[in-house]
């Protein structure tokens, strides 16, 4: 959350509980939810893996951008859904990109990530990206009259520090799928392996805990 992102939606908040009860039935991770962080909290800096979703436009003050930019040179990870992927070029979509634009500034270059990447092979094998909502409509948000993307987006878009993919730009709206009860499974099982990546990537906050207790042991 960010002091103008209220991502209060019933989606959001079933969505990544769901995925979290994915991981723990399918993995041997253990993972806890946190649904209120907010993007200004020391608190990031001890989460591995940030979720992020929206449904109408939102800015993010100066704090909460150099935070946010901080985290993904120190190790963070950040998974930016867009919850209304129907509508082209909307104001959530807008609101993502620039926010990781703040964040990092010049850095936040979006790249198509290619198939061949770790992440879709890190768990479970997928040839690219699974469907998501961007054909169709998105019952959830009322307020907009159905909106149909002409050409569906067949790649998710990565951000990368040197050689670390440190934000992942998704015109999926993932959020709604994995809130169903059923029929979601490549995508949850997707999420599942983009927690993994986030986890195991190489200068991850994960690693970096990892080397720090190794050598508290040795």
């Amino acid at each position: 959350w960010g002091n103008d992102l209220r991502p209060t939606f019933a989606d959001a908040v079933r969505a990544i509980s769901n995925l979290a009860m994915a991981i723990n039935t399918h993995t041997g991770i253990t993972a806890h939810v946190d649904r209120h962080l907010f993007l200004d909290s020391q608190e990031l800096f001890r989460t591995p893996f940030v979720y992020i979703t929206a449904d109408r436009a939102f800015e993010l003050t100066e704090r909460e951008s150099k935070n946010l930019g901080e985290y993904m040179r120190r190790g963070g990870f950040v998974f930016a859904d867009n919850a209304v992927p129907t509508l082209e070029y909307g104001p959530a979509e807008a609101s993502l990109r620039q926010m990781f634009r703040d964040a990092l500034g010049p850095q936040a270059r979006f790249r198509p990530i290619p198939n061949t990447h770790p992440i879709y092979h890190c768990f479970y094998d997928f040839d690219g990206p699974p469907a998501g909502q961007e054909i169709g409509t998105t019952a959830t948000v009322a307020y907009l009259k159905p909106v149909f993307t002409p050409t569906p987006v067949h790649f998710l878009e990565g951000i990368f520090l040197g050689d670390r993919l440190v934000g992942i730009y998704s015109d999926k709206g993932y959020c709604h799928m994995w809130a169903k009860n059923f029929g979601n499974e490549p995508q949850l099982r997707f999420g599942i392996n983009v927690v993994i990546f986030a986890l195991t990537q190489k200068g991850s906050i994960a690693q970096q805990q990892i080397d720090f207790f190794s050598q508290i042991g040795q």
